[in-house]
């Protein structure tokens, strides 16, 4: 499980020891373990795998991120490499720039700049221009990031901004002059230029085959766009570790979710495991009733029952003669859980049957051809956070107008601006709907208003899970009925088992359960996608790959 904080929780808990004097043994940690990541990518990036000889250029800003990216470099001079320091404010961390100058390395000032006049400390160092420094850069084995930390916001500007949009626009067909290949890029606490509390990600961004962040992750680290322009994540401690209070957002990985993964124990029935009923599959759209229960089943549920037309139950059967099939109504059938939605259009008897599952008491997973009646039903009240709804980007944007239409939401979301800013637009559909919102993307993000123990966890009203490592090769037509069936089968065991999730953290106990589920659903989708190896992953083998998850040794 990975923490991750707003920058202003960093700068709170940063705050008592800056004020005990303690802020140089922060910095000189930080940078010590920004050093050891770029030691790493240098000997990645050199043919033989030795520093000396190597070559590292820090682009630096005029606040603190700057500073430990001055005293990374001089760690890195000591090491043998050679290191140019590219200054891009009109100031600079001075104990960090005596200490890269006096281990050896060269700092230079980047001009334009930000139309200041330099410090006395910088008005004596020689001046480079943007297209020398993109020579610099792309002739470096190693370009270091730290102009712009948690601090900011609104993305680069002026001549830092000219300089990475230059750079990330030149002509990288081969290698460069010298044979080098384009160097490796490792990002100082965050890539410049992100929102460290949203992962908003501006252009232009340089973007990290690495970044080392101190203390604590930041929320951009593990939500989009952040997380993808930030490549590998490590975590220096620097010792606020215990200061912290609740985090943003909480990241859920592959090893949590194996470990938390809902298991039969000796004394469970199919009927104690979970019984998950199934709404799904219309004429138009047969198959999606095939691979939700056929996941449903691959992930573990004690019992999948199927509603649905007898074309429909017939495939079903011929795939999985183990789902109960019936053509009865949500209200005459007991299940402890329900997924309704994946492939439902155009079918009045199925669209029938996701109404009566949105008004009944049991939890649900709303995926697809529910997403609409959820968000119309929402004009009678809250869902209620037990109803998971399962949209991306594109389908969150037609909530949003349902919403509108209600007078809950303004006129229009764009798609654009949703995967602009997915943590956000998730917390408000949380919000605005009253329902746990799992917002699929290239970090999928739940997000679910809270009461009682789980509140104490949540930012904002809402607790805010995140979920990675999916592959891309998931983006594809039945993908997502996939993952509906894996949620109902962890859905339906939470129903019938409160504290089933519990170890996860205190916030996964009460309300905050659905949204742990929710995320445990979506981590093990993302596990199976790669369970087969990195290539095309077909829905209809996929439930394989689940099953196949749950089984290694």
């Amino acid at each position: 499980m990975i923490e991750a904080y707003t920058g202003a929780s960093i700068r709170v808990a940063e705050q008592p020891l800056l004020d005990e004097g303690h802020g140089d043994a922060l910095m000189r940690r930080a940078a010590r373990g920004l050093a050891r990541e770029c030691e790493t990518q240098l000997r990645l990036a050199a043919r033989d795998g030795v520093l000396a000889g190597s070559c590292a250029v820090v682009l630096v800003g005029p606040g603190n991120n700057g500073g430990d990216g001055l005293w990374a470099g001089s760690f890195l001079r000591r090491r043998g490499v050679t290191v140019t320091a590219v200054l891009t404010g009109s100031r600079a961390h001075e104990a960090g720039l005596r200490a890269l100058l006096a281990a050896g390395g060269t700092a230079l000032r980047l001009g334009g700049g930000t139309g200041e006049e330099p410090s006395a400390q910088l008005s004596g160092l020689r001046t480079v221009d943007v297209p020398d420094a993109v020579g610099l850069m792309s002739a470096a084995d190693l370009v270091v990031d730290a102009v712009l930390g948690t601090g900011a916001s609104g993305g680069l500007r002026g001549a830092p901004a000219e300089l990475v949009e230059a750079f990330t626009g030149r002509d990288r067909s081969g290698p460069a002059a010298d044979g080098r290949g384009t160097p490796r890029i490792v990002a100082c606490d965050l890539v410049s230029g992100l929102d460290a509390n949203t992962g908003e990600a501006p252009e232009p961004l340089l973007r990290a085959n690495a970044t080392v962040t101190f203390g604590a992750a930041k929320t951009a680290h593990v939500v989009a766009p952040g997380e993808q322009a930030g490549g590998a994540l490590t975590v220096v401690p620097i010792g606020i570790e215990d200061l912290l209070g609740a985090p943003a957002v909480h990241r859920v990985q592959g090893e949590d979710v194996l470990a938390a993964w809902p298991r039969p124990g000796a004394t469970d029935t199919k009927y104690t495991r979970g019984v998950l009923g199934v709404v799904a599959g219309a004429p138009s759209y047969p198959g999606a009733a095939i691979m939700c229960t056929q996941a449903a089943v691959r992930a573990g549920a004690g019992m999948v029952r199927f509603l649905g037309d007898s074309t429909a139950r017939g495939m079903v059967l011929a795939r999985s003669p183990e789902v109960v099939c019936s053509d009865d109504q949500p209200w005459d059938v007991h299940v402890q859980a329900w997924l309704a939605g994946p492939g439902v259009v155009g079918d009045e008897s199925q669209a029938a049957r996701v109404q009566a599952v949105i008004e009944a008491e049991e939890p649900a997973v709303l995926d697809a051809g529910a997403l609409d009646a959820a968000a119309r039903s929402v004009a009678d009240g809250p869902l209620g956070a037990h109803k998971v709804l399962t949209p991306h980007a594109g389908e969150l944007s037609q909530i949003f107008e349902w919403l509108a239409g209600f007078g809950l939401a303004r006129a229009t979301v764009e798609r654009t601006e949703i995967e602009a800013n997915p943590l956000h637009w998730a917390r408000e559909a949380a919000r605005l709907t009253g329902a746990t919102v799992l917002l699929k993307g290239a970090t999928t993000v739940v997000a679910s208003p809270v009461a009682g123990d789980a509140a104490s966890w949540a930012g904002e009203d809402c607790l805010c899970l995140s979920v990675g490592g999916a592959s891309a090769w998931l983006a594809t037509a039945g993908s997502g009925d996939t993952l509906a069936g894996i949620l109902g089968t962890v859905l339906a065991h939470v129903a019938e088992h409160p504290d089933a999730l519990a170890d996860l953290g205190p916030w996964a106990r009460g309300e905050g359960r659905w949204a742990a589920a929710a995320a445990l659903g979506a981590g093990l989708h993302a596990l199976a996608s790669r369970a087969g190896g990195e290539g095309p992953v077909p829905p209809s083998v996929l439930a394989e790959h689940v099953r196949a998850v749950l089984t290694r040794p």
